[in-house]
């Protein structure tokens, strides 16, 4: 019988408790605890088999940046302004225990990727890089982000995905393929997340070397452009996007289920896990607590008619 991994790309709209920002600023606790363990709790309520840490503590960017020698986060953005180095510490290992003791059950590690890092930035005068896309930049961002993998393999981590949204947005894909291919050795089943529009560089995204390439479908014909000699070909399966995470309507579980079903007609159900197109940040927390619930019901009735 065909049992489909559910899975979150990421984010989760969880807030620190009052109390415990108070806390914080007192130096009592950590407020962002309270936060992770309702956006795990909600996850594993909703049914998600693969749930996240709910990357509660920053944008994706700059929860990296801002920890990693090279960089500083000035109002919010990026600026590198020297070499950049491996941290000395972990970004996300912390939480990412924190998480697996919460859920009882796997979690994913996610790490930003390289190129999105370097995109997102601002290459500073005196720094020793030509611009935002040098690919000494995105390798030297690559080594360190290498570092928060090896660790996240050292606490246990099987799964890590690595966020390369940019790589739709016409990047240079072959500095940022080698770079990922770098970032994830080692890791037993990395999955890499490329939201948008990948029509056009889904073949090139082949070279990655992930068990996974995670995409979203409700908005963008990508399922179109995907192959499923292709896929099986390189071993590679397909995270499919099938609730919208932009649209704060909260989709009856009947248009997932269609959904699903258009990817399992092409591809096959064996070469896809489900979950949602991007992160959930920007919606409620009960509108992406219901868009995961009624996921996982259609993700089990599909289960129920494939023979």
């Amino acid at each position: 019988m065909t049992s489909f991994v559910t899975t979150v790309v990421g984010s989760y709209p969880a807030k620190p408790d009052i109390g415990d920002v108070y806390a914080l600023i007192k130096g009592e606790r950590d407020p962002f605890r309270s936060a992770i363990e309702g956006a795990v709790k909600d996850q594993v309520n909703a049914g998600i088999q693969l749930v996240s840490d709910g990357q509660v503590r920053a944008d994706f960017v700059t929860l990296f940046a801002r920890n990693i020698p090279g960089f500083k986060v000035r109002a919010g953005r990026p600026i590198i302004v020297d070499r950049i180095t491996p941290p000395e510490k972990p970004t996300t290992v912390d939480d990412y225990i924190f998480a697996r003791d919460i859920a009882k059950r796997e979690v994913k590690g996610i790490v930003t990727g390289p190129s999105t890092l370097a995109y997102a930035s601002v290459v500073n005068e005196g720094a020793p890089y030509k611009s935002n896309d040098d690919p000494e930049l995105i390798y030297d961002i690559a080594d360190a982000q290498a570092m928060e993998m090896r660790a996240l393999i050292k606490a246990g981590a099987e799964v890590i995905q690595v966020d390369e949204p940019v790589f739709s947005v016409g990047v240079d894909l072959e500095t940022g393929i080698q770079a990922v291919n770098k970032m994830i050795e080692g890791v037993k089943t990395p999955v890499v997340h490329v939201c948008g529009d990948v029509r056009d560089i889904f073949q090139k995204l082949l070279e990655l070397n992930v068990s996974v390439l995670d995409h979203e479908f409700t908005r963008v014909d990508n399922l179109g452009a995907i192959e499923r000699e292709a896929i099986e070909a390189h071993g590679i399966k397909v995270g499919y996007g099938c609730v919208d995470s932009n649209d704060a309507k909260v989709e009856p579980i009947e248009v997932i289920e269609k959904r699903i079903w258009k990817a399992v007609e092409k591809l096959d159900a064996d070469n896809i896990w489900i979950d949602p197109d991007c992160g959930l940040r920007n919606l409620t927390r009960e509108a992406a607590f219901a868009k995961l619930s009624n996921m996982v019901k259609a993700a089990k009735n599909v289960e129920k008619e494939i023979k």
